[in-house]
Parts: C-alpha cells; sequence; structure tokens
C-alpha cells in the first residue's frame, strides 16, 4: 500500500484558484456594505457551503457578528442595523425574510401607509446574496413585495467547488431529479458555464469525447459558446471526455467497498464533511448537550487523505496494525537514551506520531461502526445476492428473496437496490412477475411510492423485460467482473473499488488510453446512449513521458467508488493525469432520495425521442435567459 502513495496528483493543474475566487467575491460584498455590525443568516445548506469557503475570523474583518443565525419564520433575536442573507434563490426562503421585514417594521413603527407609498425612513438594511444568483421568479416576487424598497439584492457565482486536488463539482443536488425526470437543463448550462470558465483558466481543451444522450447535449452546448470567446490556444489539457449518468446505473446501486465511499453512505459527505456523534468518535460530553459534530474529511488531515482510497478489507488491518506501531514506536522512544541529535530526531518522529494520532483514533471508531453493521446476517445476505446478480448467478433465487424481503417489510432502500440491479443486468422481469413485484411493493411501503416507481421507470432502471442482452454482452467485452479482486487485500486492478466490479466509465477511460475509442466502436453501441471521439487519437493513445491532464465529466453525478478508481489511474499511469468535473456526488440513498422529491411529470419530448431537439433548444434558451 506504501508505495501507492503520491504527492499532489494534479499539482500543475491548481484548482484551488476556483475557491480562492469565490472567498474573494463574497468578502468583496461584505466589505462594500457600511462599516458597521452585521447579523450574517443563512440557509442551512449555505452554512455548510460558507464553511467550506472562508472562515470566521475573515468574517469577523468584514463586522460580522461571531454568532450567526440559521434562517428561519419568526422575530429575529438580533439587533444590528444591517442584517445580511445568504440564500439559494427560492421563493420559499425569500417569503422568510420578508416576514422579518414585516416584524422589524411594525416594531419601528415603520412600514407602509394605507396607500401603499413607502414612509420617509428606515431603521435597519436588508442586503440579500443569492447562490448562485437571483432567479426571475424571485425577482417577481420581489417587485410586488411591499417591502421592495428595503431589499438590496448581490449574486454570488459559486458555480466550482474545488473538493480536492483532482476533484470539481458543481454540488447541483437536485439536478438528478431535474435531468432524467423533468428534464430540465439547467445543471447542463451550468455544467457548461463551468468548463468555459475552466477553459478560460487553462486554456481550450483540444479533444473531445462523449457518451450519453446528455453528453452529447452538454458538447453541443460547449461548441456554440466556444465559438464566441478568445481561449488560449495552448492548453494544459489535452482532451475531455463527457459521461452521461445514464449509461451506467449499475455502479451507483451497488455497494462499495472503498472506505471514503462507505463514509459517505454511512454518514453523508457534505462539503468533506460529516455529522457524527460525540460518542461515536468517544468523545467527552459530559453533559450531552452536543447532539453531533462535524468530522473535516479534506486533505488538510494527511493521514485520512492517505487511506479515503483504501479497501474495506484494507482499513480491517491497516488501522490496527497501524495504532499498535505507533503505540511500539512511542514506548521505545521513551526508552531510549541516545546523542542529542538522535533524541531529536525521535522527538520529531514522536511530534508526528501524535499529530497523526487523533484522526487515526477517530477512524479506528468509525471503521468499527462501519464493520458491525456489514457484519449482520441481512447485510450479508444482501451483499451475497448483488454479487450473484453481477456474476449473473441465481436470478430464480434472487427473486425468491426479493418477494420475501418486501413481505418483511425490509429497509425500503436496501430492497429497491436489489430489485433495480436485478431489472438492469437481466433486462427487467417477465410481465407476469414484473405486475406482481409492483403490486406488492405498493400495498407494503405504500402507494405514495408510486412516484418513486414511476421515476424509476423513466430512469429505465425498472422495467418488464425486453430483448435487450445489455450487461452480459458488455461484463464480457470490458471485462467488468474481475474475481481476482474479489475479498482482497490487495490492488491490482481499478475493479478493488467495488470488490470485483468495475464501473463502466472507468473501462471506457482505461480504454480510450489503452487503444482509443475508434478500437472500440463494437462496444460503445453496446451501451445505450449516442458517443463521439476525435478522428485522430495517437496524441491521446501515446505513452509520452511527460504529463497529459485529462479532463473528466460526470453529468447526473460521480460516485466515490468511480473516484477512487480514477485516483487509482493517477498513480498507476505516469504520463496521464485526470481531473474531474461533476455535478454532485452520489450514492444510491441520494438518487432514491432525489427521484422522490416532487410528482411524477409525463414530458412526451423524451430527449431519447423524435421531438428532443425541439424540448432541449427551448429549456437551453431559458436557462440562458435566466443567467443574464
Amino acid at each position: 500500500m506504501e508505495n501507492q502513495e503520491e504527492e499532489n496528483p494534479v499539482e500543475p493543474i491548481e484548482l484551488s484558484i476556483f475557491k480562492e475566487h469565490i472567498e474573494n467575491n463574497f468578502l468583496s460584498i461584505l466589505g462594500s456594505l457600511p462599516n458597521l455590525e452585521k447579523c450574517l443568516i443563512l440557509e442551512q445548506s449555505c452554512a455548510t457551503k460558507l464553511n467550506f469557503l472562508t472562515t470566521r475570523d475573515k468574517l469577523k474583518e468584514k463586522n460580522i457578528l461571531s454568532q450567526l443565525i440559521t434562517l428561519k419564520e419568526g422575530d429575529l433575536m438580533a439587533t444590528p442595523q444591517i442584517y445580511v442573507y445568504l440564500i439559494p434563490p427560492e421563493l420559499q426562503f425569500l417569503k422568510i425574510i420578508d416576514g422579518h421585514m414585516e416584524a422589524n417594521n411594525k416594531n419601528a413603527g415603520l412600514g407602509k401607509e394605507e396607500d401603499g407609498k413607502e414612509e420617509g425612513r428606515k431603521s435597519k438594511e436588508y442586503h440579500i446574496i443569492f447562490l448562485p444568483k437571483i432567479t426571475n421568479e424571485c425577482q417577481t416576487f420581489i417587485k410586488d413585495s411591499l417591502n421592495c424598497a428595503l431589499y438590496n439584492i448581490h449574486n454570488l457565482n459559486m458555480d466550482i467547488y474545488s473538493l480536492d486536488y483532482e476533484l470539481m463539482s458543481l454540488e447541483e443536488e437536485n439536478c438528478f431529479h431535474q435531468l432524467y425526470v423533468t428534464n430540465n437543463y439547467n445543471s447542463l448550462f451550468l455544467l457548461n458555464r463551468a468548463i468555459i470558465k475552466y477553459e478560460t483558466v487553462f486554456g481550450k481543451i483540444k479533444y473531445k469525447y462523449y457518451k450519453g444522450n446528455l453528453a452529447k447535449k452538454l458538447n453541443e452546448m460547449l461548441d456554440d459558446e466556444e465559438k464566441n470567446i478568445n481561449l488560449e490556444d495552448e492548453p494544459k489539457t489535452l482532451a475531455c471526455v463527457m459521461f452521461d449518468r445514464s449509461i451506467d446505473m449499475i455502479t451507483p446501486i451497488i455497494t462499495n467497498h472503498v472506505y471514503e465511499a462507505l463514509l459517505d453512505e454511512n454518514f453523508n459527505i457534505n462539503f468533506n464533511n460529516i455529522k457524527v456523534t460525540p460518542q461515536l468518535l468517544e468523545k467527552d460530553d459530559k453533559n450531552g448537550s452536543i447532539k453531533t459534530m462535524n468530522l473535516n474529511l479534506s486533505t488538510s488531515d494527511k493521514f485520512y487523505t492517505k487511506i479515503k482510497d483504501y479497501s474495506f478489507n484494507q482499513i480491517r488491518t491497516y488501522l490496527p496494525t497501524r495504532l499498535n506501531e505507533q503505540n511500539k514506536m512511542i514506548d521505545e522512544s521513551k526508552k531510549k537514551t541516545r546523542d542529542l541529535s538522535k533524541i531529536q530526531a525521535d522527538l520529531a518522529n514522536v511530534k508526528i506520531i501524535k499529530e497523526e494520532r487523533e484522526s487515526l483514533t477517530n477512524h479506528i471508531n468509525l471503521a468499527d461502526f462501519i464493520a458491525k453493521k456489514e457484519r449482520l446476517p441481512l447485510t450479508r445476505f444482501y451483499y451475497m445476492f448483488e454479487q450473484g446478480l453481477l456474476l449473473g448467478d441465481m436470478p430464480d433465487k434472487i427473486q425468491e428473496f426479493i418477494f420475501d424481503e418486501i413481505r418483511k417489510k425490509s429497509d425500503e432502500y436496501d430492497i429497491l437496490k436489489i430489485i433495480c440491479l436485478y431489472s438492469i443486468i437481466h433486462s427487467g422481469f417477465k410481465s407476469k412477475i414484473y405486475d406482481q413485484l409492483r403490486k406488492e411493493f405498493f400495498i407494503v411501503y405504500g402507494f405514495q411510492e408510486l412516484f418513486l416507481w414511476r421515476n424509476l421507470e423513466k430512469l429505465g432502471v425498472l422495467k418488464a423485460q425486453d430483448n435487450n442482452a445489455f450487461y452480459s454482452t458488455i461484463n464480457k467485452k470490458l471485462n467488468l467482473m474481475n474475481e481476482e479482486e474479489s475479498d482482497t487485500k490487495e490492488q491490482k486492478d481499478t475493479s478493488y473499488v467495488f470488490n470485483g466490479f468495475c464501473p463502466i466509465t472507468i473501462r471506457l477511460i482505461e480504454k480510450m488510453i489503452e487503444k482509443g475509442w475508434n478500437g472500440i466502436k463494437d462496444i460503445l453501441k453496446e451501451i445505450p446512449g449516442e458517443f463521439k471521439y476525435p478522428d485522430d487519437e495517437t496524441e491521446i493513445t501515446s505513452q509520452k513521458s511527460d504529463k497529459q491532464f485529462i479532463l473528466l465529466i460526470f453529468i447526473g453525478g460521480l460516485t466515490y467508488g468511480e473516484l477512487a478508481a480514477i485516483r487509482y489511474l493517477n498513480k498507476t499511469m505516469r504520463n496521464k493525469k485526470f481531473i474531474i468535473l461533476t455535478t454532485h456526488m452520489i450514492n444510491s440513498k441520494k438518487i432514491y432520495d432525489s427521484l422522490k422529491k416532487g410528482k411524477y411529470t409525463y414530458i412526451p419530448q423524451d430527449i431519447n425521442g423524435k421531438n428532443s431537439e425541439f424540448t432541449f433548444k427551448v429549456a437551453y434558451n431559458q436557462c440562458k435567459t435566466n443567467s443574464k
């Protein structure tokens, strides 16, 4: 494991520049306000983003009160003259702010006269900062509000979050439902804008690949936008590859085996942070006043950076071994008496160990929590049947298991994972079984799940059987299941991330580097969605010694398992370095939660249908209008 460590894998591409740019813009807005005490009021999701972007000390320099307030209905307890709100452009939050204005006006004896005209004086200033920018809907609400004159509007364009050395994300959590259910292409527009910003900083991308229908749409948008701007002709990025999540829905459904991915599934990583109880980490909380605490998982924690891409089999053995090594080294350093230079070196080593100690202890507790869940008999059963599906075994037994688990009212997410995985791998259920399955699912879990079921059908992961033997064909041609990587502590292939299964997207990246996509045209045709590659791929497949940077773009989300596999490629491919831009990070639960939001919406102009071009252009033009 040690020989896989490497310095910053994409050192010449400084992605942190995007984070610094957003922070500077935000502090600049605060700096432009009157030099008085200010109260900062945050919508919950914006509070997380703020902690990611800047520090309390920098806010204090801008006269922000140390106590930040969460946005909610009712009177504000704070009494400064200037209120600063940080919110997404949604009406529900504007209505709360409007209520705050009304309450303050009444308390101050202000407001509107009966004829609707505003009185002359104002006791408070209200500054609303929209992330990323105000929408037409919000503008209309403010215009019609009785408190219209009190609004001071600011836009903070937070379109690229650099989460790691090689990882950028839009953090568009709701985009999955928008893209694949309601055909709302706003996320594509935001992604296009982010790529243009990337090219503005690092130069025009030389070659473009795409796979999937939404990836084709994004490529069209990008080509259209690039015609109207001047970009540097000597780029740092050789190529970009655009992937539509719909080409590989197996990967986000199946069980991850990478440590970081398991942390996400169990604790939901959000801007490199997870929320845990003090008891889980064995922290003292004598009064029991702390319900949850934030644990940072960023690159500032060097120990976590080292272990996050380990398989869980490695984690089980490495963490206790490392703890024993540390204890032994500390004990030996206490006993030895040597010359001064050796003592100083030994003390320096002990200091490093102590700095690592807290992180090591935290991750031992977290790994123990995950291991206990994995040892549960039902968890092992689910995993056994999942592996059986990926290997093409036991279809009848798995169907029987699915019906038994529904009748037992097992966890809805767990059973849906097996149902959807079966449907994808076996190209659906037989019609009679599918009707029975749907009926029993609604009886047990309630007819409110109809919308989720319909959305899964529209996504294509739930269906009655057709004759498309998609998985069995692709599995053989791309060697997706590598049983040599199953239950092993070694990392010899990217399939280690899912305990023997390699994501389709990762295999396509490997094939592109190995011999180009022209050499696998027959395979690309078997995978749903359109594709494109350059006519001449010799520069992509060359093994020249200097580093070539390739941007990987994921529409609809990236899993932490895929991220670990890409990092593995960054360590093993010496002349190729991959950078990632995704709409957001996903797992199976996040997908199901996204598809549950809102009602099922039927739109005849599906992206695969004859009228898709018209639908796309209308949506694209609407996005461009909203952005102005």
